[in-house]
């Protein structure tokens, strides 16, 4: 699968989504806040380093939304596709994902300079850290019982 384009009916939460903005990949983390409201945000990395929520349809804007894929294996076609579209590892459970970048919001609203420290070199490989971290050891990294990235 060359084209990993889906429609905004496909997206479910957990989702590790990308589109292209101005020649530069975005990503974010499909999430549903409660789980009686259908309604999908994404967890996205904003201009100026910060975390935010934002609708799926402002985060797809007027472009095409991707969906990631992982555990890809050694295959031919992973090898050849662009850096941050197609992993070997494998994705955590959905649910577990969406955990994951929930917290992130919640330590970016109460603690976004323990992020900094955290995420020394930059946030760019955050969506990836979230679908493939177990939400555990995730959850000790933020309260500072667990080792740093």
């Amino acid at each position: 699968m060359l084209c990993h384009n889906i429609s905004v009916s496909d997206v479910r939460p957990g989702d590790h989504l990308y589109r292209w903005h101005h020649l530069k990949l975005l990503h974010g983390i499909a999430v549903q806040l409660h789980d009686d409201v259908s309604e999908i945000f994404v967890v996205v990395l904003d201009k100026l380093n910060n975390f935010d929520l934002v609708t799926l349809h402002d985060f797809k804007g007027k472009g095409v939304l991707k969906r990631v894929l992982y555990h890809q294996g050694d295959s031919h076609l992973h090898r050849i596709k662009l850096h941050g579209t197609s992993y070997i590892e494998k994705r955590r459970p959905a649910k577990e994902i969406v955990q994951n970048a929930l917290l992130l919001i919640y330590t970016a609203d109460t603690n976004p300079q323990y992020l900094q420290k955290i995420f020394v070199k930059d946030f760019n490989n955050f969506a990836k850290l979230y679908c493939t971290i177990n939400h555990d050891r995730w959850r000790n990294i933020l309260q500072g019982d667990g080792e740093e990235n």
